[in-house]
């Protein structure tokens, strides 16, 4: 489970490199402030449940 987490963290971060190294605009994202508020929402939820997870269960051996 954290490996699909970090996973998902990862995944988002690069994808909002994208946006803030393209401040014109990504194909596809016509609204970019719109588009990046739903990434870092995104990112907050999984990051919170990550760190929810390592708070409150023992690392699987």
């Amino acid at each position: 489970m954290r490996e699909h987490m970090n996973a998902h963290v990862l995944m988002l971060k690069e994808e909002l490199e994208l946006f803030f190294d393209n401040p014109v605009g990504v194909a596809g994202h016509p609204d970019y402030f719109k588009s990046i508020e739903d990434k870092l929402c995104e990112l907050a939820e999984y990051q919170g449940a990550l760190d929810a997870l390592q708070a409150h269960f023992k690392e699987d051996k």
